[in-house]
């Protein structure tokens, strides 16, 4: 069981993003009192993951392995844990985790990767995500915030389940909807799948490989005339279709027509507050 010693209930950590024109967001982040390590902040996965050579450097031990799903396939999994994570002043002790060659993702993006923090450590807080100043703040969600008329807007989030717990939100595109996409920090651009493209009668262009849910694939590009969550609207989007939505689909056991990954979320300060289930667009 993971269990959380945080003091205080709020800390404020700088990130960087990696990709160039694409970009992932990486996180210091400390694993049993040592680092900070390069950690992708990614609201897709469910588990921490670290790499290979980052749980042989710390002398991390697996207990088991399981099959884990991704958007570019099956992926083997060993499973381990970590006497604690620390993120900022933040630190949660005993904690589950992957471990996971990453060494694909860290050659798309042309940076080193040494792991990636997901759900299991993130669920706890009140998450805000200020691009501008490359800045994530961690609150306990207890505490009251209102954002006001500063919000461009606030939608319900749903988890897609316990065990996949993507968040679920819902779209529209081209001003049609809505649809079920999935937030993903660990996402560069927005996909959507090649049924969408077809029903909204997108024009699309081959454009080779990219990296989306954490996974290489093949991919082609266009742009939707709108894309809107909630109250917040981007004119003109570039998205990319991709071909993975239906194994994806069926391992988290919900219908996904996309996923909203930085190209949007990075117009916005992104509030995702896990325990309340609310995301906010500031």
């Amino acid at each position: 069981m993971t269990t959380a010693a945080v003091a205080p209930s709020t800390t404020k950590v700088k990130f960087r993003l990696a990709g160039g024109a694409q970009p992932l967001i990486l996180l210091p982040v400390h694993v049993n009192g040592r680092g900070p390590f390069d950690f992708i902040f990614d609201t897709g996965a469910g588990t921490s993951l670290l790499t290979p050579e980052l749980a042989k450097e710390l002398n991390v031990k697996t207990i088991g392995s399981k099959e884990g799903q991704s958007a570019g396939g099956k992926v083997a999994v060993s499973l381990a844990k970590a006497d604690s994570l620390g993120v900022g002043e933040l630190q949660m002790e005993d904690v589950d985790l992957g471990i996971v060659d990453l060494a694909q993702v860290a050659k798309t993006i042309g940076a080193k990767i040494d792991g990636d923090l997901g759900y299991n450590f993130l669920k706890k807080y009140r998450v805000t995500i200020d691009y501008d100043a490359c800045e994530i703040r961690f609150e306990d969600p207890r505490r009251i915030e209102s954002f006001g008329r500063t919000a461009k807007t606030q939608v319900p989030l749903r988890l897609a389940h316990p065990a996949k717990p993507l968040i679920l939100v819902d779209v529209r595109a081209n001003g049609r909807g809505p649809f079920q996409f999935a937030i993903d920090t660990g996402t560069s651009t927005t996909a959507i799948t090649p049924q969408l493209a077809k029903d909204l009668g997108l024009t699309t262009k081959p454009s080779g490989l990219g990296t989306t849910a954490g996974a290489h694939v093949d991919v082609a590009a266009g742009s939707l005339k709108s894309f809107q969550l909630g109250g917040a609207k981007i004119d003109n989007m570039p998205v990319i279709v991709a071909d993975f939505f239906e194994m994806l689909s069926n391992a988290i056991g919900k219908k996904l027509d996309g996923i909203i990954g930085y190209n949007f979320l990075r117009n916005y300060k992104v509030v995702i507050d896990y325990p309340n289930e609310t995301v906010s667009l500031l």
